[in-house]
């Protein structure tokens, strides 16, 4: 493998982030991450509202953005990275963990969760669901560095699992 051969791959390589936009400083810190690994290298780091909406998968806004999500993530992520923040509304992105965790079976090891540190009221349902695939890697995070870090070493596993297929 070539220096530019990884490059290459590691440009091509899809990564979803999903997490709460709200309130906006949740979303600032998606943008900011997606930012951090952009500026590593992986180009194709994406939110679900960097896609357009010129599909509409329903007439009903909340199924056309579960339904978007759920298709960006079986259709399009290389790998997905779910973000939990304290300090942010969850819901959405604990359903989108979920379904990963229940649906993907194929792509539940290229999936990681990050937690941030301090986290309160959180069920162990959510935690739960995840050691049950066994698949899925999890982490905490104090910091929006120590976030970037982390994602950026899953999506390192990951384009070295799939780096011929990307190549």
């Amino acid at each position: 493998m070539s220096i530019i051969d990884f490059q290459l791959a590691k440009k091509r390589l899809k990564i979803l982030i999903l997490g709460a936009y709200k309130p906006s400083g949740a979303l600032e810190r998606l943008e900011k991450l997606q930012n951090c690994l952009i500026k590593r290298g992986f180009e194709m780091t994406k939110l679900a509202k960097d896609f357009p909406n010129r599909q509409k998968h329903s007439q009903d806004l909340d199924e056309h953005f579960t339904i978007k999500c759920r298709k960006l993530m079986r259709n399009w992520a290389d790998v997905s990275i779910f973000v939990f923040f304290k300090e942010a509304e969850n819901q959405g992105v604990t359903i989108e963990m979920a379904y990963a965790c229940l649906k993907l079976d194929d792509k539940q090891s290229r999936c990681a969760v990050f937690f941030e540190h301090k986290l309160r009221d959180f069920s162990s349902q959510v935690t739960g669901t995840i050691k049950v695939t066994k698949r899925i890697s999890y982490e905490v995070f104090k910091s929006d560095k120590e976030l970037c870090n982390l994602a950026s070493g899953h999506s390192l596993k990951i384009l070295d699992r799939l780096f011929y297929y990307l190549g």
